[in-house]
């Protein structure tokens, strides 16, 4: 079974057709996915499930008619599995060759709305009700080996589920063999609507979250575990537009192309050459030049892309920031933020690849265990022993963090937000050290990023930043700064300073000796007041104070004081 991915497709035209822009070219490989554990000698998968207290059972798993389409997606058939093994696997429960253990942390409702429907098939016509409600049930999962846990993750803990308005199965062992029928549970008022969920709603519920989570553990088995036969779009830059003669980009763009699809990555290094020699003549500062935001955006991501399939993989990252960075300045698109961040994760899967599994060659594959069937059905999960009555959520979770990156505070659940302090275990004590701005500053321009510079979150501005007296652009939105350092009026040659949207209060008075600012941007923050030395800054074209305490005397002083300023 072929599966496409998009990676970076249709992401990095952008511009109008006069601006500098970058156009692409996309290379269409035949790509196989590697596991991402070292599955050499893999015969026998093991899977544990440890269900703690929680009301589970293997009789649960048929409770709810059509639970086996809880337990897959819903473009995907239960016979066909599109994953391969170099050797057949076979299902078993407790310790295998590698052995995949699951368990669940405590589940909360997010929301729960009443909702009414009419009933089917009565002739006399009837209102029933039911809830739909958003249900959060954390839940990880870790591979290991007989020389300890390979990997790590946590699925999505996010759920949408119903309460009432269902039909669930009833099983009986008869002597001669077994019964099985068919209940619809229906509540005629919100009286026994409310009174049932009252007694059975919460094992009613996590029963159906454990069902949901065998069916996401088993399809992100399938992505660590064993081989997938892909195809992979990926689009790569050139630049385009009137700045400049931008043929050779172009010429980088169809070389790298053919040396994907090709498989001949070490060709790439002639490309590599072109896109680092042009990101030289970036300037941020020139609205004509050859390379601007977005023709070093798509630069950046070829790099990201051609580093990958070369193995440099911190070579890699380093350009995915740089890309993710410029894509979230001036305006920003979510969908291509989004799918650049995605890149992320194939880097990190190509890594694991080359630790564990690079020396593999196979000549035949089998095709991979139905874990959902197998799992799900009872007349193949008999002989399974997989659920486990014990509570491994907090071992496993605290092997995770220790091992798993920070997460930026937009990627946070309000649960991980409240309980990260205790999760760190002490790790917010040296959260007063400076983070180091040192490789940061290229071309006399610094660009921070909330996703990336994440730990900057609630500190101040670096003092290290007026090691940098020739720097002309700073650009560090909310990143969740508190304060700028007295230093910066060090910075004479500064010519843009966007900080909004962070957590300023107040400005130390460092703006008089900065004759060369053009712009000032210091929105959405908290100020109450401006520094006296902002009132003197009339060669500013630009200022951006909205979204902050200002008083009307304030703003009218600033008018009168900025004449030939404009004010946004």
């Amino acid at each position: 079974m072929m599966k496409k991915i998009l990676l970076f497709g249709s992401i990095l035209f952008v511009g109008s057709l006069m601006a500098q822009r970058t156009g692409t070219n996309t290379a269409k490989i035949d790509f196989t996915q590697y596991p991402t554990v070292p599955i050499e000698g893999m015969e026998k998968l093991g899977i544990q499930i440890y269900t703690a207290d929680l009301p589970f059972n293997k009789d649960t798993l048929r409770q709810y008619l059509g639970n086996m389409d809880m337990m897959k997606s819903d473009v995907e058939q239960l016979s066909k599995v599109g994953f391969q093994g170099i050797n057949e696997v076979s299902l078993v429960g407790g310790e295998g060759d590698i052995t995949i253990d699951m368990a669940f942390g405590s589940p909360t409702i997010v929301s729960k709305e009443q909702k009414t429907s009419s009933c089917a098939g009565s002739p006399e016509g009837c209102t029933q009700y039911y809830y739909t409600i958003k249900y959060r049930l954390p839940a990880l999962v870790q591979a290991r080996n007989s020389v300890g846990v390979l990997e790590t993750w946590e699925l999505n803990s996010l759920m949408n589920l119903q309460f009432g308005n269902e039909q669930v199965e009833q099983f009986e062992k008869l002597e001669n063999g077994s019964s099985t029928s068919i209940h619809v549970i229906n509540y005629r008022s919100e009286t026994q609507l409310t009174s049932a969920f009252n007694e059975i709603g919460e094992a009613s519920l996590v029963r159906k979250g454990i069902v949901n989570h065998i069916g996401n553990m088993a399809e992100s088995v399938y992505e660590h575990l064993f081989f997938e036969e892909t195809t992979l779009k990926l689009d790569i830059a050139f630049g385009k537009g009137n700045a400049a003669d931008y043929t050779e980009t172009e010429e980088a763009s169809l070389s790298a192309v053919a040396a994907l699809e090709n498989n001949n990555y070490p060709s790439l290094q002639s490309s590599i050459k072109i896109w680092e020699s042009w990101l030289d003549r970036y300037d941020s500062e020139d609205k004509k030049a050859a390379v601007n935001d977005k023709v070093a955006q798509g630069f950046h991501g070829n790099l990201s892309i051609a580093y990958t399939f070369t193995e440099e993989f911190s070579k890699a990252r380093d350009h995915l920031d740089k890309a993710v960075e410029f894509s979230q300045s001036g305006f920003v698109n979510e969908n291509e933020v989004k799918d650049l961040k995605a890149f992320y994760a194939f880097i990190d899967k190509q890594e694991k690849v080359k630790k564990y599994n690079s020396d593999l060659n196979p000549t035949e594959f089998f095709i991979a265990p139905d874990i959902k069937k197998l799992l799900g059905k009872r007349k193949y999960n008999e002989d399974i022993d997989f659920l486990i009555a014990e509570d491994k959520y907090a071992e496993i979770s605290k092997k995770h963090n220790a091992n798993a990156p920070k997460k930026d505070l937009s990627e946070m659940t309000v649960e991980e937000f409240i309980n990260q302090d205790s999760q760190e275990g002490g790790a917010n004590e040296t959260n007063d050290e400076e983070v180091s701005l040192e490789g940061r500053v290229e071309n006399d321009m610094l660009i921070l990023s909330g996703l990336v510079d994440a730990n900057m979150r609630g500190k101040a501005l670096p003092s290290s930043i007026c090691e940098y007296p020739e720097i002309k652009t700073i650009r560090a939105r909310n990143i969740g700064f508190t304060s700028i350092p007295d230093c910066m009026n060090q910075l004479t040659k500064l010519e843009k300073l966007y900080i909004n949207s962070n957590s300023f209060e107040v400005l130390p008075d460092v703006f008089a000796t900065m004759k060369n600012l053009e712009v000032l941007d210091i929105s959405s923050n908290n100020l109450k007041s401006l520094p006296a030395s902002i009132y003197t800054l009339t060669h500013l074209e630009k200022i951006y104070v909205s979204g902050n305490q200002l008083s009307d005397a304030d703003m009218k002083k600033l008018v009168e004081s900025l004449p030939n300023t404009k004010f946004k």
